[in-house]
């Protein structure tokens, strides 16, 4: 029986029992002391690992990992070992697999590389992939039977790997575990909604919950994910919290303390539990004793879709309250922001997204369709889809044409975005549903192939047909397929659009996936628009419309949306409707012009958000209008960054936010650097002061803010 298919025999048949810690372990045996690798144990103390295998097989456990959680290049090489990760991984895997015999499952383990990816730290998720690629295919020749990645802090990592893993072998299934603070969020600020969702779609066979803490806080991550997925579920928490005393850490839970919460975890949805840091086979055999007693927890595939940012999900079906596409990301008879694009600056991208989930747009649709000399949409859309999520947490939705660009844009896109679009071409479905299914997206498709547009509804759906079979035979869910049958202009044809209504009834009704509409095409070129928007808008959702694209802004919509949500039971109860009444306000109720802003609010602005192509400008516009420039750091740089921290401490923001904000500040810095110099109140030698702080940690902002200071006011820095 196949890996694969042998796990999930299990999973259907009863909680499964993983082990537990092995570094605390080896530890304690005085074989780690400080500053060793415990991976390079596998080739200096073999039988020691080996030992803490056979000794957590004997213990009950199901699933026993390899000693391979840090044996990637990028680890490694702080051990002066990079070139030694396939023998590692190699000898990891043979030394589990010897233990293991056929009595359990061995899980080639995966940890993180401990960089952040880009536009935070210094890798691509392209590099990241590999890095696992190379570790994965180590495991593989030396005969794991499954992929456990685990400690993931950062869920574009934990993407890489996955990616990295699938290329190593398409038939090893893989376990995907992320590690959350106490606020259960991830460092980089995913919620587990957000993982499960992501995770989800790049086909991850179990998602997982390790290390942190201990099992106490677990349990709500393990409710959360069961309430909004299908997928089996893994909880390996810590024997409690860590303390140091009499010179060792030591673990807050004992083994009968750990193994209490076992019927917890299961009831919260758990089909595996085991054991992180500070659990010794002690633990995991009270914990197997336990297991027994226990049946997994009855699951069902949820009725609705997801999508997701990087650090927030919405949800899109019939029994819930329609979301909106927002459209205003299109250059598109817009010169302001098709000039900003030639010119590669994407403040204006960002500021209406902000504006867009202001108005109620749950999702961010981009299109950088620039067609110019020297342009390349493949550069562009991933600099825009960045400067999207700089902005707001909300999905996107990528939108192109351009193959090469959606990949692009892919490789920089947080959380599990829509492709906008394919058709029924099959040379062009086949590769959008490939770059789907590779980077965990969901797909639009249109209702056209290389005739054009039909011109009745059943030969559309006979188009949605063939891109609905297509996607399912590459993997991709039914939940993450939507199909747009096409708004075409009322004005040159305008007994099309019954057909386009008849056409997304027929797909809803047959084919059972989502629906979706670019609704303003409809009144292109005619006047009053909003009204012919909303009124098509009205009987498109009675048709079924699941995902309306259109400008959230626009006079009248959100009082169709509410309304007709009531009235196709989207709005249970009409408490949304009756909500919004209550207020005697309307979402899109246009907002009074906002007053100029000037330079210096607007340079605040632009380093709160992380956004770096004007700052240069901005700056020097205040110096040549007689700023100083240490009153430029005072009243601009310095309350900037207060701000984001505030907002990080209040959970407004995290990790990926405040490094952004720290990144522009720092540049800001450095244009004023020289100019601050030549300012000096002080051209005497006030003392030599020296300043250091970890390379690349957050701190180093505020580092260089002291050493500006000091110098000028006289004093020499000296800047480890």
């Amino acid at each position: 029986m196949q890996s694969r298919e042998k796990l999930r025999t299990w999973l259907q048949q009863r909680v499964l029992v993983g082990d537990g810690a092995m570094g605390t372990i080896l530890q304690d045996k005085g074989l780690l002391p400080a500053g060793h690798c415990p991976d390079l144990l596998n080739l200096s103390a073999p039988d020691a690992v080996q030992e803490v295998h056979e000794q957590y097989l004997a213990a009950g456990a199901n699933l026993i990992q390899t000693n391979t959680f840090g044996a990637n290049r990028v680890k490694l090489a702080a051990y002066g070992a990079a070139e030694l990760v396939r023998e590692i991984n190699q000898r990891g895997a043979d030394l589990a697999r010897r233990a293991a015999k056929s009595a359990c499952l061995v899980a080639g383990n995966i940890g993180p590389t401990g960089q952040l990816l880009e536009p935070f730290g210094p890798l691509s998720l392209a590099a990241a992939a590999d890095i696992f690629y190379e570790q994965a295919q180590a495991l593989v020749a030396a005969g794991a039977d499954l992929f456990l990645i685990e400690t993931m802090s950062d869920l574009h990592e934990a993407k890489a790997a996955v990616m990295g893993a699938r290329a190593a072998s398409s038939k090893l299934p893989i376990i995907c575990s992320v590690t959350y603070t106490e606020d259960l969020r991830t460092l980089t600020g995913a919620d587990p909604e957000t993982v499960i969702t992501v995770l989800e779609a790049l086909g991850v066979d179990v998602v997982g919950s390790n290390c942190g803490f201990g099992p106490d806080l677990m349990a709500e991550i393990l409710a959360r994910q069961w309430a909004i997925s299908d997928l089996p579920l893994l909880a390996q928490p810590n024997a409690g919290l860590p303390r140091w005393q009499d010179g060792r850490t030591v673990y807050s839970l004992g083994p009968e303390e750990f193994a209490a919460y076992a019927s917890e975890l299961v009831a919260a949805g758990a089909n595996i539990i085991g054991g992180c840091c500070g659990t010794t086979p002690a633990h995991i055999r009270l914990l197997a004793e336990q297991a027994q007693r226990l049946n997994p927890k009855p699951r069902s595939q949820p009725r609705f879709s997801k999508l997701a940012g990087a650090s927030q999900t919405v949800y899109i079906g019939e029994k819930l309250p329609t979301p909106v596409v927002g459209e205003r990301i299109n250059p598109t008879g817009r010169r302001r922001l098709a000039k900003s694009l030639r010119e590669r600056k994407f403040h204006l991208v960002a500021e209406e997204a902000q504006a867009q989930v202001k108005a109620g747009a749950a999702l961010i649709d981009v299109n950088v369709g620039v067609r110019a000399p020297g342009l390349a949409e493949a550069e562009l859309l991933p600099q825009a889809v960045l400067a999207v999520q700089r902005a707001v947490a909300v999905p996107v939705v990528i939108d192109t044409s351009d193959l090469q660009a959606m990949e692009a844009a892919l490789q920089v896109c947080r959380g599990k975005p829509l492709l906008n679009s394919t058709t029924g071409q099959p040379q062009v479905l086949e590769k959008v549903t490939d770059l789907a299914s590779k980077y965990g997206a969901a797909i639009l498709g249109l209702t056209l192939d290389d005739t054009g547009i039909p011109a009745k509804a059943k030969e559309r759906l006979a188009i949605a047909r063939r891109i609905v079979e297509q996607a399912l035979a590459k993997g991709l869910r039914r939940q993450d397929i939507y199909i747009d049958a096409l708004t075409l202009t009322v004005g040159a044809s305008q007994e099309q659009l019954v057909e386009t209504l008849r056409a997304v009834y027929l797909i809803k009704e047959e084919l059972g996936v989502r629906t979706t509409l670019g609704v303003s095409n409809v009144s292109h070129g005619m006047p009053q628009r909003a009204t012919l928007n909303n009124t098509f808008l009205a009987m498109a959702l009675g048709a079924g419309l699941d995902l309306p694209i259109i400008n959230p802004d626009q006079l009248g919509l959100w009082e169709v949306i509410r309304a007709a949500d009531v009235l196709t039971n989207r709005d249970p109860q009409a408490k949304l409707f009756l909500a919004t009444a209550t207020e005697g306000t309307q979402l899109n109720t246009p907002a009074p012009q906002p007053a100029r802003i000037d330079d210096e609010q607007q340079l605040q602005r632009e380093i709160l958000a992380g956004e770096t192509s004007r700052l240069a400008d901005l700056t020097q516009s205040l110096l040549q209008a007689g700023w100083p420039a240490l009153e430029i750091v005072n009243s601009c740089i310095i309350p900037a960054m207060e701000v984001a921290g505030n907002k990080f401490e209040q959970k407004e923001f995290f990790l990926p936010q405040l490094l952004l904000a720290a990144e522009a500040a720092q540049k800001t810095f450095r244009i004023l650097h020289p100019e601050l110099k030549r300012q000096a109140t002080n051209s005497s030698l006030a003392g030599t002061v020296i300043l250091a702080t970890v390379q690349g940690d957050i701190h180093d902002i505020g580092k260089s803010i002291v050493g500006l200071l000091l110098e000028n006011h006289g004093f020499r820095v000296v800047d480890l």
